[in-house]
């Protein structure tokens, strides 16, 4: 049965597209057949496996069916990716989608869930890449997902915003259904986790008040602050591929273990 995993947050900056990249990267690797959905104006996942996209025409991107007319369906613009995914890209006007869902009276919600009905039984996972905003996209996201990736990072802001977001999925599912929802916290140096050498510090102490606030939904894998992360994109490249032996493709390692594979 297809696995549809969103990563999403009410605020830009968590690294919630690299994070879903490599992810979604290192599901392929280990076998998987796996589409990627990227709805975001950053195209991040977009240009990370496809290369340069920003001469795709709307037509050949998710713009095409989120819309009470698609001008083509789900399966007519997915891309095979030379790192062994799929991908549906998107585009950099996705203010458009937004606006155009927005219109819809009825529906506008399960556009995106009958798209991937109708391609579902090719995948076995199908990972979705929302925006930083909680609007129609994020809605179409959630609709079809059974688990919902939210990333932030250790500070106040990131909380609140955290916390707002999972507070829009619970109330969601009094229209959607339950939904498995999983906090990770993003670009941490492993120094301020507990038994670290900077845990009695000020962010130290703000892993402990996440462990609090999000209780149950916080995953105990966190992603380390790397470098190897940031100049993998820069260089095209997932980290798995960039430094597969090191600390950070490790640990996407550990939370695909732990928190896609084992369901």
């Amino acid at each position: 049965m297809t696995r549809v995993l969103a990563f999403t947050n009410n605020k830009g900056g968590t690294g919630k597209s690299t994070l879903c990249a490599n992810t979604a990267h290192q599901v392929a690797q280990n076998g998987a057949k796996v589409l990627v959905i990227d709805m975001t104006s950053q195209t991040t996942s977009s240009t990370l496996f496809l290369g340069e996209t920003s001469m795709l025409p709307e037509s050949d991107t998710v713009l095409a069916f989120l819309k009470k007319r698609p001008d083509k369906h789900i399966e007519e613009i997915i891309f095979e990716s030379p790192k062994g995914l799929d991908i549906v890209p998107s585009h950099i006007s996705m203010a458009e989608a937004v606006a155009q869902l927005s219109g819809m009276q009825m529906g506008k919600e399960g556009v995106l869930k009958r798209e991937i009905d109708r391609i579902s039984d090719q995948y076995d996972y199908i990972f979705i890449d929302s925006p930083g905003d909680l609007n129609e996209l994020t809605a179409n996201a959630l609709v079809p997902a059974e688990t919902v990736f939210i990333p932030t990072r250790l500070n106040r802001t990131d909380f609140q915003c955290t916390e707002t977001t999972v507070r829009f999925i619970k109330e969601a599912e009094d229209f959607i259904g339950n939904r498995k929802v999983r906090v990770i916290i993003n670009m941490l140096d492993d120094r301020y986790l507990p038994g670290g050498i900077w845990a009695s510090s000020h962010t130290g102490e703000l892993y402990s008040q996440a462990q609090q606030i999000f209780a149950d939904v916080l995953s105990p894998i966190t992603i380390p602050d790397s470098a190897d992360i940031r100049t993998a994109f820069d260089r095209g490249l997932t980290v798995s591929e960039y430094k597969p032996g090191e600390v950070a493709a490790r640990r996407i390692q550990e939370l695909v273990n732990c928190e896609v594979l084992s369901g």
